[in-house]
């Protein structure tokens, strides 16, 4: 991967990245959505114990689909949480299985599971989280849709002393070089990324460090 880039503004960066899931195929989020439940199930048993918890997603759009990952997580024992919007730009989480009753949520294109809501200090021993994200940088450096409501999450989670694993779900064309847009403090590194195309573990900082795994 080439990392001699220019950054570009987060906006415009955020724009183009819109319009190129715009252009895919009909067929690309259920197709993305496969690869990334093989990769990730295949994965899992060396990063989180039997029955652990998971933070996940549900997909909406042109996003990379989850349903086949969150049935997956489900079946083979792990507890599994899904987000939900609140005021503020914060997030608290609900307890997901097949069988849980969605709703439309402050964004009524995104569902939402229904239940008990848990806040950050009342989630149960969290070991991974699984993110949206429209790009990912080699860096670690994510980039959402604007809202900062995930990197509110980890910046809370981790202060908490919480270091559950964070990985980005993109497509394949979606990883790029580090530096490919500008970041601020606000945003909160992740420690991976899934593609279609397998698992890669990234730096927290430029010096290259890594989560042990």
């Amino acid at each position: 991967m080439d990392d001699s880039v220019t950054p570009v503004p987060k906006i415009p960066a955020r724009t183009e990245f819109r319009r190129l899931r715009r252009l895919l195929p009909g067929t690309a989020a259920q197709e993305a959505g496969l690869a990334l439940a093989d990769h990730a199930l295949a994965e899992l048993p060396e990063l989180v114990p039997a029955g652990g918890t998971v933070a996940a997603y549900l997909s909406a759009g042109s996003e990379p689909a989850t349903a086949s990952l969150l049935e997956g997580l489900v079946e083979a024992g792990y507890d599994v949480v899904l987000p939900v919007c609140e005021p503020g730009r914060r997030l608290s989480w609900c307890h997901w299985t097949p069988g849980t009753a969605l709703q439309p949520g402050l964004f009524p294109s995104v569902p939402e599971p229904v239940g008990k809501r848990l806040s950050l200090q009342e989630l149960p021993a969290l070991d991974l989280v699984f993110l949206p994200a429209l790009a990912i940088d080699s860096a670690g450096v994510r980039m959402g849709q604007g809202g900062g409501y995930y990197d509110r999450f980890l910046a809370e989670l981790r202060a908490a002393g919480n270091n559950a694993l964070a990985v980005a779900l993109v497509y394949d064309h979606e990883f790029v070089p580090a530096g490919s847009w500008a970041s601020d403090a606000f945003d909160q590194p992740v420690d991976g990324v899934l593609t279609p195309s397998g698992w890669t573990w990234l730096p927290l900082d430029p010096a290259g460090s890594r989560h042990a795994v």
